[in-house]
């Protein structure tokens, strides 16, 4: 719903009372702040105004507020003005609160007394030979200002208003081929990045990258845009089932939802001969016994060959099985997506249970050990070399 007109006027009133101008002795300090009851992750400009009021001294300021878990902080602008002993300093912040209730912004402000002559010293080195500024640094205690921060309406996942948009660029793949997805989140608020965008699912596996958040920030917010590259795979066809986010923006106190609608990914099965040989054993013995002839010619070579290596007692070298490439590659392996990704590539009918104990190992946490994987594959192997 939209504000009323009652809780806009209390919200310029809070913002007034939100102003404080203090004199400090040398200098005046005035604070406001644009909202002193926001929501839980709305945004709230900050600005100070620093203002020489002792004419006799030299006085710079060094100010920031302090760093806190209850909220953020970005400086979005800082103007001086240079007049002969009368510093103007203004700073203008943009604040997010990130607990509920009473919290404190508190600050660091350091008073820097000098003299024109020390000004004028520190200057008279050249480029390579600058001098340091003599002067005293006196720290300031600020009082903090104080927000009532309201908790956001339930199940709220985006604070701001944004638009959402997703690209899948295909819907059909085989068996644990990479269907990739893009999710973007465009608009104005709070960072929309979520831990997981797309909730787990026992049909498919989702693999993710590390969002790419793009903010320019102002008195108006930040401008975010969010991107998620993803990508789903799975052993057979599935439907990504539908995917509300829940959004609110503080600005007109409306909540929305963002959709993606269901998808059906259809997941295509190899055909059964591209997996085995065609030929399921040797051929036959023939009757007409020719196959004998061969047979003794080979025995005949051997022998005579064994006997000349006999007679110059030339000892042949014991000959090494080589290693299994991929079982080496396999073993070496201490990341159990990469180990999943070459066991998908070895394309081999033996590893299907192998691959699936492995989906459930790192996307369920549930299920054996990468050491225990490991142990079974090499039993398969070895069974191989049998």
């Amino acid at each position: 719903m939209k504000k009323s007109p009652g809780s806009i006027v209390l919200r310029l009133l809070l913002v007034i009372v939100g102003i404080t101008a203090v004199n400090a002795g040398d200098f005046t300090y005035k604070f406001a702040l644009s909202d002193t009851t926001p929501y839980l992750k709305e945004a709230v400009v900050m600005k100070l105004d620093l203002e020489q009021t002792d004419h006799s001294k030299v006085l710079l300021f060094k100010f920031s507020p302090k760093k806190s878990e209850a909220y953020e902080f970005y400086r979005l602008d800082m103007k001086e003005e240079d007049a002969y002993h009368a510093a103007k300093i203004h700073y203008t912040y943009l604040i997010y609160p990130k607990r509920i209730g009473e919290i404190d912004i508190t600050f660091d402000l350091i008073e820097m007394v000098t003299t024109d002559e020390k000004v004028a010293y520190s200057f008279s080195g050249d480029r390579d030979n600058v001098r340091g500024l003599n002067k005293k640094d006196i720290p300031i205690d600020l009082p903090p200002l104080k927000l009532h921060v309201k908790p956001l309406p339930k199940g709220t996942q985006i604070v701001g208003d944004f638009k959402l948009d997703y690209t899948i660029k295909k819907e059909r793949a085989s068996a644990y081929e990479p269907l990739p997805l893009t999710i973007t989140l465009k608009g104005v608020g709070y960072p929309p990045v979520l831990d997981q965008i797309i909730p787990p699912n026992k049909d498919f596996s989702i693999f993710s990258e590390k969002p790419i958040v793009r903010t320019v920030r102002s008195e108006k917010g930040s401008r975010c845009t969010v991107t998620y590259p993803l990508a789903l795979s799975a052993q057979k066809s599935f439907t990504l089932p539908e995917i509300k986010l829940k959004t609110f923006d503080p600005k007109t106190e409306k909540q929305n939802s963002l959709t993606i609608p269901k998808k059906q990914f259809t997941v295509t099965q190899p055909e059964p001969g591209t997996l085995v040989d065609k030929i399921d054993s040797p051929k036959p013995l023939q009757s007409d016994w020719g196959w004998l002839g061969t047979l003794l010619g080979y025995l005949v070579a051997f022998v005579a060959g064994f006997l000349s290596a006999k007679s110059i007692k030339w000892r042949p070298e014991k000959k090494v099985k080589p290693e299994n490439a991929l079982k080496a590659e396999i073993m070496a392996t201490s990341d159990p997506k990469k180990l999943l990704a070459l066991l998908i590539a070895a394309d081999d009918r033996r590893y299907e249970s192998i691959i699936r104990k492995l989906e459930k190992s790192i996307y369920s946490k549930r299920g054996p050990s990468l050491k225990q994987i490991k142990s079974e594959i090499d039993k398969i192997a070895s069974e191989e070399t049998l």
